[in-house]
């Protein structure tokens, strides 16, 4: 009994909870909750308070990211709405939460860091393939949209999909020389998953972090080896970039090759004979074609309603109007929308149409990038002609950029505070005569225009120097993983307001403190006895 006792008090668990943190990370908001508060709960109670004492001032250079959320207390005191700052200081608990955790909680070796990224990196697959099985279930609401399987935010899985693929590229980049042949096509095939699951759930905030990542390991690469190789490495590099450029142009270009119209030309009536209705101002296109030429409401309205228990005049299922998703279908076919072009139409169109698809290519390339492309161009196209940007991502991040801006002109130095940002907001909506509804107004969807919205350019920088620094007094910026991981996630805050979204904040802070706390890159090195080449 006395050694079962004793045994019981050897075990590590923190490490169990952190091993624990990370199966659920890819799963669920109210999870991660949970056990970062076990994270916490164990790291304080488990050990001798000197053991405690003698790791604080190991890893006492963590103390500077608590120190990031009394920047978020200290300005909410100073704000006029504490139930506004209450929230703030609520989503960004994580910097108070992690960093004590890791501070206090007992060491872990390089052995026990790779085997968290690999307990990490078998979450992920098993949450990709639940999402696989949600997309594909015949029937499912969410079948038509790609973005909306994973079981967290789609644009918070693509980060976590690709740390697991940079993982696997980091075991065989240390290892190559190491593994056997079968562990070596084991890790290859597993990186390529993720790599294809990152393409198919069409995140263009992931697919762009993860080119910028890839750039960034190859400029490491590069510097590392012979010339020879440098050249073939440059090669692949820029042909990456022009690749990328010229697929992008390209879907561009084709998008705007519109149709030329001849209002003298014009067909007046169906072959019905009711009068077609014309609508020149309209800008409106679906594939290079006008959505408001050649449309006969009543011919649509009957035809409609009688192949479809989605009426003309109601809501498909994703809770958009039903006639103007088949005005836009139809023009995507080349159909006039009339009583014989919604004959055309077959079971799958009609389906689609139900479902809220608008783009007869969302559907035939839907496991292609090109219509994930293709919708932001036409929103930006959409924003251009209209000032319409609501429900639409691009043209609502650019509506909450400008408010942004327009409240750091006004608050350079110090911001407006963490409970003063949605009234500013609010108020800088209205100032630049947006064409949102009140009900999408946000913050800018921008880490670090959030921070200088609420803190100015004194609180950006402190900010920055206190995430930074860590890394500096470490040395941990020679761990290329971890750089890695620092770039790609330097790129997403331009596109999300990261660090202030629960899995945002939970996924960055705890991966950070990971690999603050351990010295070197041993912990991706396996063991030799692995050899058999």
């Amino acid at each position: 009994m006395i050694k079962l006792i004793q045994s019981f008090r050897t075990i590590n668990w923190f490490f169990i909870t952190l091993i624990c943190f990370v199966l659920v990370l890819p799963f669920s908001e109210a999870l991660v909750s949970i056990f970062g508060g076990v994270l916490l709960f164990t790291a304080l109670t488990e050990d001798t308070v000197q053991n405690k004492l003698a790791r604080l001032r190991k890893n006492r250079v963590l103390l500077l990211i608590p120190a990031i959320y009394m920047i978020y207390l200290l300005s909410a005191f100073v704000s006029n709405n504490l139930f506004s700052s209450l929230y703030d200081l609520r989503k960004c608990l994580f910097f108070l939460i992690i960093p004590v955790a890791f501070i206090f909680g007992k060491n872990i070796s390089g052995y026990q860091k790779r085997l968290l990224f690999y307990s990490f990196s078998f979450a992920v697959l098993i949450a990709s393939l639940v999402a696989l099985i949600r997309y594909f279930i015949p029937g499912s609401e969410i079948s038509y949209d790609i973005r909306n399987i994973s079981l967290i935010s789609h644009i918070r899985f693509s980060f976590q999909l690709i740390l697991a693929f940079w993982f696997f590229i980091m075991i065989i980049y240390k290892n190559y020389y190491i593994l056997n042949n079968y562990l070596l096509a084991a890790a290859i095939v597993i990186a390529m998953y993720f790599l294809s699951f990152i393409l198919f759930q069409h995140s263009l905030t992931g697919l762009f972090i993860l080119i910028t990542s890839i750039l960034f390991f190859m400029f490491f690469v590069i510097l590392r080896t012979d010339p020879k190789k440098r050249r073939i490495l440059l090669t692949i590099a820029s042909l990456l970039i022009i690749v990328s450029i010229g697929y992008v142009s390209w879907i561009v270009i084709k998008f705007y090759d519109i149709e030329e119209v001849n209002e003298q030309s014009f067909d007046l009536e169906t072959r019905q004979g009711n009068p077609y209705k014309h609508d020149l101002d309209n800008f409106m296109v679906e594939n290079g074609r006008y959505v408001y030429l050649y449309v006969c409401e009543e011919e649509l309205r009957e035809e409609w309603n009688k192949i479809s228990e989605y009426k003309y005049d109601s809501t498909g299922q994703n809770g958009f109007p039903v006639h103007s998703t088949l005005l836009r279908y139809m023009t995507s076919k080349g159909l006039r929308k009339d009583a014989h072009g919604v004959r055309k139409l077959n079971e799958n169109d009609i389906q689609n149409i139900e479902k809220g698809i608008a783009n007869v290519i969302y559907q035939n390339k839907k496991f292609s990038l090109y219509p994930r492309i293709y919708e932001t161009v036409w929103e930006f196209y959409v924003y251009t002609k209209t000032g319409y940007a609501n429900n639409h991502s691009l043209s609502q991040r650019i509506e909450f950029a400008k408010a942004a801006l327009t409240i750091i002109r006004k608050n350079f130095w110090f911001g407006v505070g963490t409970g003063n940002w949605k009234e500013e907001f609010k108020k800088a909506y209205i100032d630049n005569n947006s064409k949102l509804n009140e009900e999408h107004y946000a913050s800018s969807h921008n880490q670090y225009l959030n921070y200088l919205v609420k803190f100015g350019l004194t609180g950006f920088l402190i900010i920055s120097f206190l995430l930074i620094g860590p890394i500096i007094v470490t040395k941990r910026y020679r761990d290329i993983f971890f750089m890695l991981f620092l770039v790609f996630m330097f790129f997403a805050n331009f596109a999300d307001s990261n660090f202030e979204s629960h899995m945002g904040s939970s996924f960055f802070l705890f991966f950070y403190c990971v690999f603050l706390i351990t010295n070197g890159t041993n912990y991706l090195i396996i063991s030799q006895n692995t050899r058999n080449r």
